[in-house]
């Protein structure tokens, strides 16, 4: 089974739209900061491999479905679930709820990353401590 792995976002005024609701490509940089601030929290110093250039782990492609308004004020939970695909790829699953409905789903996303050396440009296996910090409880 596939860890499932959480962060909760205070929705601010700066995602928001003249409707004042979250604006679709906000949604995707939400998603992204989840996945930064949990790489944070599982131990991963990303900054200290990019600064060493032996890693760089750019976003292939990038999806979301808005299925409900997210307003300012709102404290979102997203949950993601990565999945290694490859030694090189990694697909990690979006779901976005509020912390007072969390039977509706108010967006779904997913990004596809690809693990590379940054000199040759060419695809590289994912360090263990990456992995790991994705996979394990």
């Amino acid at each position: 089974m596939n860890q499932k792995l959480t962060y909760r976002y205070r929705v601010r005024l700066t995602d928001t739209d003249a409707a004042g609701v979250v604006y679709f490509a906000n949604l995707m940089s939400i998603c992204h900061f989840a996945y930064e601030e949990t790489l944070i929290t599982r131990g991963i110093n990303l900054q200290e491999w990019v600064k060493e250039g032996t890693i760089a782990i750019p976003i292939l492609h990038g999806e979301i479905d808005c299925l409900r308004p997210i307003y300012w004020g709102d404290l979102v939970t997203i949950t993601l679930t990565p999945q290694f695909s490859s030694e090189t790829e990694l697909v990690i699953s979006y779901e976005l709820v509020t912390e007072t409905n969390r039977e509706k789903v108010l967006a779904k996303g997913q990004t596809k990353h690809v693990c590379i050396n940054p000199q040759t440009r060419q695809r590289f296996p994912f360090p263990n401590q990456f992995r790991e910090a994705l996979l394990e409880p």
